[in-house]
């Protein structure tokens, strides 16, 4: 098949960290070569672009549609959180009674589709947020990054769901984010979060994850 170029839209510097440092060495052993792209949210008093933030959909749309102009790119994802998922974004109003957060995630996944309607697009809507990663990275772990206790409260999280991370909600006072950081107080979230995530094993947090595991299909599959 060759080698395969995919540019990779994201909220921030986790993100492009996660996919520099993690999601595009996994790839690279299938000859798929991932760049990471910080959406341009907002422009500075001299004019230069600011990247990072999340922000409105309309931020997303525009480099979407750049980066699909460019040929070459096979392919263009993007990363966005189910967790305060921009308002003005396609499929923002799904409210499915009672939530049903997969369920929801995909509606809004084909709603992107549909909006940029381009056959090189390849959405997808992480539930609920990068924190869910590190909490799969977690389960059945001894220690993290050597703290027991950390290991420890962040499995009790897990076992609230049955260890299907992926169903903790997002409200601000229980989204993963937040369970993390009462669980681990000294948790930087671009640091240690990566090197959780590197601790683990990507593959562990795959099999944690059925929507990343779905995602990471689909671009070995394009």
């Amino acid at each position: 098949m060759g080698f395969r170029q995919i540019a990779l839209v994201v909220e921030g510097q986790t993100e492009s960290a996660f996919v520099s440092e993690i999601l595009a060495p996994y790839l690279q052993a299938f000859e798929i070569y991932v760049q990471p792209v910080i959406v341009k949210t907002s422009r500075l008093a001299d004019g230069t672009a600011f990247r990072g933030g999340g922000g409105s959909w309309r931020h997303y749309d525009s480099d979407l549609r750049k980066l699909l102009e460019a040929s070459n790119f096979q392919w263009v994802s993007i990363l966005i959180d189910f967790y305060a998922y921009p308002r003005d974004a396609p499929g923002a109003d799904c409210c499915a009674r009672p939530h049903q957060p997969r369920r929801c995630a995909e509606h809004r996944a084909q709603a992107m589709a549909s909006a940029i309607d381009h056959p090189r697009f390849v959405p997808y809507v992480v539930l609920h947020e990068f924190e869910t990663w590190v909490l799969a990275a977690a389960i059945g772990a001894a220690d993290v990054l050597g703290e027991r206790a950390v290991a420890k409260a962040l499995n009790q999280e897990a076992e609230t769901v049955g260890g299907d991370v992926e169903l903790l909600n997002d409200s601000p006072s229980t989204a993963p984010s937040k369970r993390v950081l009462r669980c681990w107080p000294d948790y930087d979230k671009v640091t240690d979060g990566i090197e959780v995530i590197r601790e683990a094993g990507l593959d562990a947090v795959i099999d944690r994850c059925p929507g990343l595991r779905s995602w990471v299909e689909r671009l070995l599959a394009q």
